[in-house]
């Protein structure tokens, strides 16, 4: 009688630790389920880009990337440098090879800068140049210009608040409009964004954008051309003039960027990114 009284009381502990456990995961896997939210409408036109010009990890998984950028203003300025970016710790590095007089006017010489995923170095000649306007403008430059080239690969990131603003007709096309504003910690400054998704591609052909890093918040309208290369779509034709937030064009002077000769995965290390 008391061994099965025992045995009994055993089965009952056992079975009932079994149960609270699972009553506990049970409970855990609800609680999960709900604190996913749904996806909003915004969030399902960015995921359907995303997905459409190679996925968020698409860049990620190519490492590295090398390029030649060129850069041509209303009046005539042109710089052209080779830039080189290592996606996962968004480092970015470049060397110029022709400079307008509006690149570091006062200083002759080969101009390297790098961002090594902590600050941002300039030499001119292999000696570093370090005073506020130079540091401030070259800071701007290698993460501006990683930004341009990443991204629609992500809008998906933490940090990115994302909501949609319905359709505008522009040339012919109803556009999804997504509004993009950012968290106070992600990046150094919030910019806001305004994206013309093309509901038949699925791509973005265009965007209002502030540069508040320079006092600027009336926005610029960027458009955009697309090249796929190694399975993924980059925009390597951009081309931005002064607007405003209805999309119309206030001043008709077009800055010109373009990028060409781009290689992947090219196994560049972080020491490629330390000048000093």
């Amino acid at each position: 009688m008391k061994k099965t009284l025992v045995i009994l009381l055993s089965t009952i502990l056992i079975f009932g630790c079994s149960n609270g456990k699972n009553q506990e995961e049970n409970t855990q896997t609800a609680n999960n389920t709900q604190s996913k939210a749904p996806m909003s409408k915004a969030e399902k036109i960015i995921t359907e880009m995303v997905d459409e010009i190679g996925g968020k990890n698409a860049l990620k998984d190519l490492f590295d990337v090398e390029y030649t950028y060129i850069y041509e203003s209303p009046e005539g300025h042109r710089d052209v440098s080779k830039e080189r970016y290592i996606f996962d710790g968004e480092l970015s590095w470049a060397e110029y090879l022709e400079r307008s007089d509006k690149m570091m006017p006062n200083y002759q010489g080969t101009i390297i800068q790098s961002y090594n995923g902590d600050s941002t170095v300039t030499t001119v000649d292999g000696k570093e140049v370090d005073t506020p306007e130079i540091n401030k403008r070259s800071d701007f430059l290698r993460k501006t210009n990683f930004y341009w080239f990443v991204m629609n690969f992500k809008l998906l990131d933490p940090g990115v608040n994302l909501k949609y603003n319905g359709v505008r007709l522009y040339d012919g096309i109803n556009y999804e409009m997504v509004e993009v504003n950012f968290d106070e910690q992600t990046g150094d400054v919030q910019d806001k964004y305004l994206l013309y998704i093309n509901p038949n591609t699925k791509l973005i052909d265009q965007f209002l954008f502030t540069v508040k890093d320079y006092g600027l918040e009336q926005p610029f309208m960027m458009r955009v051309k697309y090249e796929e290369i190694e399975g993924v779509k980059l925009t390597t034709y951009r081309e931005y003039a002064l607007s405003n937030w209805d999309g119309d064009i206030v001043q008709d002077q077009w800055t010109k960027e373009w990028s060409k000769d781009i290689s992947f995965n090219n196994g560049f290390t972080v020491d490629n990114f330390r000048l000093k």
